[in-house]
């Protein structure tokens, strides 16, 4: 057998190793769906807007639902649409739903109440997701909690296609950091569940609001590793993301069916 061939078999067997392994360890995932939408200007959250056909909540959720390695999916959602997401998940067969929880006013507090949900403190390893990302992937999703339990942690970002100013109160150009230095992070953001809580703990504790869930467990003074993103992975914040959602699952290769 050649070199190359004894790596590349050698690469197979321990990612085949990996998959075993994460398949026996608790993963679930919180969807944060609190959102109210303002940016998009919609009379509904843009969570449970349709998207070609489904609400973009639900092509999220099928995502994680035709991930074998995600045992549980929980949901942060405000009160008043806690029947309504019921009403989807049964629709469109989402039989992962563990359990809708209150959402709070930040993000942030919609996360730390469903880190406190059964289903999450019965997890070793939990990932975090926009509501309105739904172009992620399940082998994506894998290798994320592959790493996470391996390294503690592991978030999906890009490398800035712009060049990136930083700027001063007047907007004054302070310095242009190099690309090579620079990820626009993406979700889900996966961790050991223990050191995510234990982040979100502190950060309670402090008064402290991240920007994501990595800004959390970085404040509580823990390492965060970023693996490569997925340029299709998307958030659907605005009408022009929508757009681009949409030409995306009309292109003639058509997309996987979990979108």
């Amino acid at each position: 057998m050649s070199d190359a061939s004894f790596l590349s078999s050698q690469t197979h067997t321990s990612q085949v190793a990996s998959r075993a392994a994460i398949a026996q360890v608790g993963v679930s995932v919180i969807i944060p769906a609190a959102g109210s939408g303002t940016r998009f200007g919609a009379a509904l959250p843009k969570q449970y807007l349709d998207l070609c056909g489904l609400p973009i909540l639900i092509r999220t959720l099928r995502v994680f639902e035709q991930t074998p390695c995600i045992h549980a999916i929980v949901i942060a959602a405000s009160e008043d649409f806690h029947e309504h997401i019921q009403m989807l998940c049964h629709t469109h067969s989402i039989t992962k739903l563990a359990a809708i929880c209150a959402g709070g006013s930040e993000r942030q507090h919609s996360i730390f109440n469903a880190l406190n949900t059964a289903p999450i403190l019965d997890s070793e390893i939990v990932l975090v997701h926009d509501a309105v990302r739904p172009f992620c992937t399940p082998e994506f999703i894998t290798s994320l909690a592959e790493a996470a339990r391996e390294r503690g942690s592991a978030i999906p970002g890009r490398v800035p296609k712009e060049t990136v100013k930083e700027i001063s109160a007047d907007s004054r150009v302070r310095s242009t950091p190099p690309r090579q230095h620079l990820r626009a992070i993406q979700t889900p953001q996966a961790f050991r569940r223990e050191l995510l809580h234990s982040a979100y703990a502190f950060a309670e504790k402090q008064g402290f609001i991240g920007t994501d869930d990595a800004s959390v467990v970085e404040f509580a003074g823990n390492t965060v590793f970023v693996v490569d993103g997925l340029e299709e992975n998307i958030k659907i914040t605005t009408p022009f993301d929508f757009a681009v959602a949409r030409m995306l699952l009309e292109t003639p290769s058509s997309p996987p069916s979990y979108y």
